[in-house]
Order: structure tokens, then sequence, then C-alpha cells
């Protein structure tokens, strides 16, 4: 992920303490890699801890993580989450790699039970230090910041789990009669010239007009602090099934916590035919906020959904190949950055 705020990292501690925040959860068997230049945090990547039995799989992940950092970052700080026996060989792999294109690896961490090691030949902890997380300031400051970690993956995970039970069934309801309302106008805006019964190339302008007003609603609602009904999120999940209609809501979205709250709940409200639009919409808010993690699992349930889904396969290669998002704004907004 890429870090859009700023926590002051002053000792070992403050990094153990920091990763929690900086990922978005607390990791476990994982390797994170702590990319900096300039002494600045550029971005955080977390990558699955391998088994002892799969390293030599390793190291094709270690190699590409290598050729990410070394282009934005000079130097790079290794935090494992497991047991020695799989932390270290991990680590080794992924600092040689490192540093066989030049980054330099001042800090190998090991991290399990309140205690952290030095993997990196430091003898004042090689015995494995305890550390406190409310000594450092680092909780605090993150408080402040607005940024707070969740117990696990699988707890982000959960934030967009699909909704169940009574409320599923007016969901379902709902959005049957949001798509025969968008057939309808689609159909009203066929060409009554055309002999094949084709779809135009691009949709009437009724429909891409009722969409973006769909869409500037829903951002006005999110704006407010308001929730929408069952029907204006079937009506919005629908009307984003149109491309110019995603696109005007994905151009004009701002990374802002409102934002990112409106497209969790409608993500967890679509039915699964339409909910690979509203997913990749709350991954694109995750990304311009800087939160890597949740980007990801909301492109996961994208493709889940629609397996080749344009848009997901794009943020999906933006995030692997770690465009910074002030880039990504500017490319898909047509503005220059400095």
């Amino acid at each position: 992920m890429v870090v859009p705020r700023t926590l002051r990292l002053t000792s070992r501690d403050d990094i153990i303490v920091a990763v929690p925040y900086l990922v978005g959860f607390h990791p476990t068997d994982s390797l994170v890699c702590i990319a900096l230049d300039d002494r600045r945090i550029r971005f955080v990547a977390r990558l699955d801890l391998p088994e002892p039995s799969a390293l030599d799989d390793f190291a094709e992940p270690a190699a590409h993580t290598a050729v990410l950092v070394a282009r934005y970052a000079s130097v790079v700080i290794l935090v494992g989450y497991g047991p020695a026996d799989r932390v270290a060989p991990a680590t080794a792999v992924l600092r040689t790699a490192l540093q066989m294109i030049d980054v330099d690896v001042p800090e190998v961490l090991r991290v399990a039970d309140n205690h952290y090691w030095c993997l990196c030949g430091t003898p004042d902890c090689a015995d494995g230090v305890a550390y406190d997380p409310s000594a450092s300031v680092v909780p605090a400051e993150a408080v402040y910041l607005g940024i707070a970690p969740l117990p696990d993956r699988a707890t982000l995970q959960q934030l967009i789990t699909p909704v169940t039970g009574p409320e599923r069934a007016r969901m379902r309801a709902a959005t049957e009669t949001a798509l025969r309302r968008l057939a309808g106008l689609l159909a009203d805006g066929r060409d009554p010239a055309a002999s094949d019964g084709q779809q135009p190339s691009t949709p009437p302008e009724k429909v891409v007009h009722d969409g973006v007003t769909a869409v500037d609603h829903a951002y006005e609602c999110a704006m407010r602090g308001d929730v929408l009904s069952d029907d204006d999120v079937a009506w919005l999940t629908a009307v984003l099934m149109v491309t110019e209609v995603r696109d005007h809501a994905w151009t004009t979205g701002d990374g802002s916590d409102e934002q990112r709250r409106l497209w969790i709940d409608v993500t967890r409200r679509a039915m699964p035919e339409t909910s690979a639009a509203p997913a990749c919409l709350l991954a694109c808010t995750a990304y311009l906020s800087g939160d890597g993690a949740l980007a990801n699992i909301a492109i996961e349930r994208a493709l889940h959904a629609d397996p080749d889904y344009r848009l997901a396969h794009l943020l999906g290669h933006a995030l692997q190949t770690g465009v910074p998002p002030h880039i990504w704004q500017a490319a898909i907004t047509g503005t220059t950055t400095d």
C-alpha cells in the first residue's frame, strides 16, 4: 500500500508498533516491506510468508517486489511475522534480491509474541526484545490521523461480505426492478432503423444522464452521512453497468472516508451480477486514500463477480507495479502532477 499520511518512527519499537497501521491490519504469517526514500516512507508491501518447503517458489515474488521497491525507494526495512524457521529464510531471499539491485536493507526484524528479533547481525536484540505498544507515540499519532488497524485480513474481508437473509431478499427484488427499468430505457433508445436488433454502440443520452444523476446523488448522500435506500442502491448498481456512468463515478471519486463508506455499503448490498462495478469503485477509493489492503480485497471481489472485468485488471496491475495514487488520479482525470 502507499502511505498517505505521516507517522514519525524513531526506533525499532516504533517500527514494530506502526506496521499494523501502515498495512491496515495486524499481520500474521507475513513479510512486510517498508520502502523509504529520503527518510520518508514511500509505500508498504506485504507478502505471504512461504512455508520452508515452498521457499524456492518465493524467489519470483521476492524479485518482483525488489524491482518494484527500487523504482521508488533506496532503503527498505523488512519485518517478518511468524516462526524463525519461516521468517529467516524468506527475509534472506528478499534481502538478497534487494541488495542485488542496490537497495539498502539496514533492518531485518522478526516479530512474535510481543517480542522482536534482529536478523541482520545486530547483537543487542538477537535474543529477542519485548516491546510495549503503549510506550510508543505511534498509536496516539495514528488515532489523531484517523488511522486504525483491523485485527487481521479476514476482518478486512468481512467489511464487504455480501448481505444475507431478509436484507438480501429485499435487495434481490429491488435489483430485479432496477434492471427491468434499465432495460426499458436502453430499449427506448435503440435506433428503430437498425435491422439487426443490436444495441447501439453508445447508450442513450437519457440513460447516461439518469446514471450520472444517481452517482451524484449517492455522493451527496455520503457527504451528509445518509445511507441509501434499497431502491437507490439497486438503481445505482444497475446504471453502473453502463461504462460511461461507472467512469463518471471513478473519475469524480476523491478517496474520502465518506466515499469509502458509501462503496463499502453498496458493494455489500449489490447482487452478484451487479457487484463488479461498485467493488471496483471501492478499490479506486481505497487506492486513492492509500489503503492498498482494502483495494486488493475489493479487486478480488470484483474479479470474483466478473473475471474479465477490465477496470479490476487495470487497478490490480497499478497496485502490483506500485503506481502512486496521485499518478493514477492524474491519469484518470487528465490532470498534471508536480
